[in-house]
């Protein structure tokens, strides 16, 4: 596997900090998806994608999202 392909496939992260517990998904409609599944936590894809651009993270009830490559 070459660093593209890496890049595509793992590309944001959310870590519970309360718990440990951490993930790593490819697009940010996963991200938002997974956040609202085992999270209850609501966030649009465009959100993260922009604060994600301006910030670099998103903090939210506990939850950090980071993008890992820029």
């Amino acid at each position: 596997m070459d660093l593209e392909e890496i890049n595509k496939k793992y590309k944001y992260i959310i870590l519970n900090v309360t718990t440990g517990d951490c993930e790593i998904l490819p697009s940010d409609r996963s991200v938002s998806k997974n956040l609202k599944d085992k999270y209850d936590l609501e966030i649009s894809h465009m959100y993260i994608r922009r604060h994600l651009t301006d910030k670099g993270y998103i903090l939210k009830d506990d939850i950090l999202i980071k993008n890992l490559w820029f």
